[in-house]
């Protein structure tokens, strides 16, 4: 079996900040006094009190307002000092990190003055406000380099005045991957392109945003050596091309604003593929930016961070000074609550690089966001597929095609992935090295055909099924303890058929008729009424696949016998996991590495976090507002080296271990909102098996 993957280049990243606050601060100009009750020593001296390590702090905002004496303007007219430059020297000469914001393609004040630089939409409209409309994104578009060259002469300035230790931009995405502005049209004929061609518009706008990026690091680095550039929201397909832009990849994910507790989770595991550190941004409000008056309860903090970090990420959390320029005590207590457990546990989190067993295959056009499921039926399999993995509790990365997957034990096909001709040699070296797979619906198919990638499983696809729902009527290979039953595919399902028997494990069955206005009965889908033959789930060897769209299915619907159908699948062709635990599905558990450095032995640390929400109602996403602690907790790290110990971090407290066939385990007495296991290799005493786990 491969070992387990671990990038190698993690372990050896520059050092970063663990704490850091993201200070938002727009303003328009109907607010008429800025930074009046400002004070640069009370101020950095909140931010120390509260284990802050860096900061972002304003530029220029998304309005078009300064806040330091440019050049170029607007200042913001209620602002009468450089306050940005007060806030630099003060944290500064408290050992404060510090980053200017920058916000590029959302400008209010540019787009007003230049229409010229506009995005305008398939419907030959701008997103310039109507005249009774509050404004909101207003687009500008890449492709006109004298608005990239004002961008960059901005950040000139910024750079040459001041001692940053980054520079932090905002929106440089193009909105929508698409433009129909004179510029992009005519860039796009002359390459014998359609513009209305949403691949062509997005390959277009990923060559804008590289080219910016590009040019951004470049001019970055020649005036301030070592300057960090970071370019929010790049955690989108094709990030490989501008990762090398990149000195950090931020994820920004308020999960109580419209990202949700389930947007980290998937896109961290994409963003620390490419070999450069990622920061989680969350915030401290009760609902999102901009939220006055909205705070969140501190155990939402002590739940949201230590998953953050269990990822290999640094911590952000977004607040907004008002206007005043006062921070928030009542804010500042409690983000330095939840920074000091951090702080504690760092020792145990610098140079730590994820370890997995697995990886979720996705491919698409660059600057799709998987992370976002919207009227995205991609991006719905790959947050369903990160459920229903995480809640399995299996180490995983997702990753594109032009990743090394011969790291993985085990890749997942998304939904949807189109195998081409390239793909399927990949997978046929991969399955022929002794890698596991498990395709979810088209993925066991070559794209546009109807035969499969893989050699040795004769299937045949006959389109998909009329009928949604359909049914899933389990083999008995599969059914265990599960009930025998005709379980619902809501979302439909492909039709297979196979000459091998052996092959088939579950089976497709119909209802009467499909529910349509001239037929139907009862509120919902007819029942079950009769077996096609078709299969439904078939396995080979180290290969299995459903028919069905699971992924999409899992996320829409979190249907417990889709996950059930997994796990013995999983189990069929991944008999051997990197950790096995008693915690609870709602539990994310997932495992880190630290080198060997100077008397320090190398480490595996198991991170658990507890997820437990209270009720929501359809208004409102989850609050951990109440942990219900988790007790005797069962954590078992299958590693082929000999262990000297095991500890909870950061507390030292020494935790039993015993010995199994193929690894270590312990117990957590209780875990209240996370705990991290920390497993010390004994370079000295050579590795023997012995008896099962427990």
């Amino acid at each position: 079996m491969r070992p387990p993957a671990i990038d190698e280049r993690l372990h050896s990243l520059p050092a970063r900040s663990w704490r850091k606050v993201h200070l938002d601060f727009h303003n328009t100009e109907h607010v008429p006094a800025i930074g009046e009750g400002f004070d640069e020593e009370a101020f950095a001296d909140r931010l120390v009190k509260s284990n802050v390590d860096s900061i972002v702090v304003f530029a220029k905002d998304m309005h078009g307002y300064f806040y330091y004496p440019t050049a170029y303007g607007p200042v913001h007219p209620g602002l009468t000092f450089d306050l940005m430059g007060r806030q630099i020297a003060a944290c500064r000469a408290r050992g404060i990190s510090v980053y200017a914001y920058y916000c590029v393609t959302w400008d209010n004040h540019l787009a007003e003055g230049h229409p010229e630089w506009l995005v305008w939409k398939r419907d030959r409209t701008t997103y310039l406000p109507r005249f009774d409309e509050t404004p909101r994104w207003t687009a500008l578009c890449l492709a006109n380099q004298d608005f990239v060259d004002l961008v960059l002469s901005h950040s000139r300035e910024l750079l040459d005045r001041y001692e940053l230790d980054g520079i932090w931009y905002d929106m440089p995405l193009p909105i929508d991957a698409e433009c129909f502005c004179h510029r992009c049209l005519a860039r796009l004929r002359s390459e014998a392109a359609d513009p209305l061609d949403r691949r062509a518009q997005h390959r277009d706008k990923q060559r804008l945003l590289v080219d910016f990026m590009r040019q951004a690091h470049v001019q970055a680095q020649s005036i301030r050596p070592g300057c960090i550039v970071d370019q929010n929201n790049q955690t989108r397909l094709g990030l490989g091309e501008r990762a090398q832009y990149l000195d950090n990849i931020d994820i920004e994910a308020l999960p109580t604003a419209k990202w949700g507790y389930l947007y980290f989770p998937t896109n961290v595991r994409y963003a620390r593929t490419f070999g450069t550190s990622v920061c989680g941004l969350t915030g401290r409000f009760e609902r999102s930016w901009a939220d006055f008056g909205g705070l969140k309860h501190p155990n939402q903090l002590l739940s949201e961070l230590p998953a953050i970090v269990a990822n290999g990420a640094q911590c952000s959390i977004g607040d907004q000074m008002p206007p005043s320029g006062r921070l928030d005590d009542a804010v500042y207590d409690t983000i330095g609550h939840a920074y000091a457990r951090i702080a504690e546990l760092e020792p145990f989190l610098d140079g730590a690089a994820p370890v997995t067993e697995a990886a979720i295959l996705v491919s698409g056009d660059p600057l799709v966001d998987i992370g976002e499921p919207s009227d995205d039926r991609k991006a719905e399999a790959v947050c369903g597929l990160t459920k229903l993995l995480m809640e399995l509790h299996l180490q995983f990365d997702i990753v594109e095609p032009s990743a090394n997957v011969e790291r993985y034990r085990l890749l997942v096909l998304s939904d949807d992935l189109q195998v081409t001709e390239e793909i399927a040699d990949m997978l046929r070296g991969f399955v022929a090295g002794g890698g596991a797979v498990i395709a979810i619906h088209d993925a066991i198919r070559m794209q546009g055909g109807t035969g499969t990638w893989i050699d040795g499983m004769d299937i045949d696809y006959k389109g998909e099924s009329p009928f949604a729902p359909a049914y899933l009527k389990l083999g008995p290979e599969l059914l265990g303890a599960v009930p025998d039953y005709e379980y619902a595919l809501y979302d439909g399902t492909a039709q297979w058929t196979s000459s091998e028997p052996a092959f088939k494990l579950a089976e497709i069955g119909e209802p009467l008729f499909q529910r349509t206005a001239a037929h139907y009965t009862s509120h919902e889908h007819a029942p079950f009424d009769h077996l096609t033959g078709y299969a439904a789930v078939v396995a080979n060897g180290r290969v299995a696949a459903t028919a069905f769209p699971l992924g999409v299915s899992y996320y829409r619907h979190g249907y417990w016998i889709y996950r059930e159908l997994f796990r013995q699948l999983l189990e069929r062709v991944l008999p051997e996991r990197l950790v096995v635990t008693s915690a609870p599905m709602t539990s994310e558990v997932t495992l880190t590495n630290q080198r060997a450095q100077g008397d320090l032995p190398e480490r595996w640390l198991v991170h658990v976090v507890n997820f437990s929400p209270g009720r929501r109602t359809p208004a409102h996403c989850e609050y951990l507002e109440d942990p219900v602690p988790l007790r005797d907790v069962v954590v078992a790290l299958n590693v082929n080296q000999t262990l000297s110990g095991a500890f909870e971090a950061p507390s030292g407290t020494r935790l039993p271990m015993t010995r199994f066939d193929q690894g270590w385990q312990v117990t957590i007495p209780e875990i209240r909102h996370g705990a991290v296991v920390v497993f010390e290799v004994d370079a000295a005493r050579e590795f023997v098996s012995t008896s099962n786990p427990a």
